[in-house]
């Protein structure tokens, strides 16, 4: 199976030989990808009826019922303690992410490893994670039609070195990694929002600064910042390479 470069992604950071709660299956792609090039076992999980379904029947097309269990579950909540080693939760929005992970607490106690691949509000996400006892030991980034993705692995434990604001924005791991593709999303990220600066001070021009109001000027001042953060994330990846967080004792 072929799958598309974010489930590719998404599926690479997880663990071979685990015993996978993939969290809004869909169709059950990445559950059948883990189960048959990773020797996973899968709980396919989603809160509809309509793809869990779509998901049985590929999943039975494959000939992988016994790796593979279907689950009707609205997040975690159909999850018994125990039953999973690995969370995988991609393709949802972050706060939800977050939601998800902090409803139930007596499921995360089980639970080693979480594979996150939020939609938006990843500094959400990795606050979070860090809240409920995980560090981020690996972070990947990919383009899948001409979109940009990020996906984290979390394992239990605590980062060594606490995250600053801007690394709780735009991470840590790549930057150390020094990844390309990662540098490429930093530069959208940086221009997306030097644009929108610029309307606001277009805007705010026409006028003078006392008929503003204070959200624009505000709105202003968070664009300002983030741009110098961003900034600040380029220069440090061309500087010479440091080991940061877990690098040393905990990575695989």
């Amino acid at each position: 199976m072929e799958l598309s470069a974010r489930l590719a992604m998404n599926a690479e950071l997880v663990p071979e030989n685990s015993r996978v709660a993939d969290i809004g299956c869909d169709h059950g792609y990445v559950s059948i990808y883990l189960a048959r090039e990773k020797n996973c076992r899968c709980l396919a999980m989603d809160v509809n009826r309509g793809p869990l379904q779509a998901a049985g029947r590929n999943i039975r097309a494959a000939g992988l019922e016994d790796e593979i269990r279907c689950r009707l579950s609205d997040g975690l909540s159909a999850l018994r303690p125990g039953e999973a080693d690995t969370l995988l939760i991609a393709g949802m929005g972050g706060m939800l992410i977050c939601k998800i992970l902090s409803d139930h607490p007596d499921i995360l106690s089980g639970i080693g490893t979480l594979v996150l691949q939020p939609q938006s509000d990843v500094r959400e996400v990795r606050k979070t994670l860090h809240s409920l006892g995980y560090y981020i030991q690996r972070e990947s980034c990919c383009m899948d039609h001409g979109k940009f993705y990020l996906a984290v692995r979390a394992l239990c434990g605590r980062e060594e070195i606490p995250y600053t604001g801007t690394e709780y924005e735009y991470g840590r791991v790549l930057l150390s990694e020094r990844n390309p593709l990662y540098r490429e999303y930093l530069i959208s990220e940086r221009k997306k929002l030097q644009q929108i600066l610029c309307r606001l001070k277009s805007v705010r021009g026409e006028s003078s600064m006392q008929h503003k109001t204070d959200g624009v000027l505000t709105r202003v001042a968070e664009l300002e910042h983030k741009i110098e953060g961003i900034r600040d994330i380029l220069a440090q990846s061309n500087t010479p390479q440091q080991a940061t967080g877990h690098d040393l004792a905990s990575r695989e």
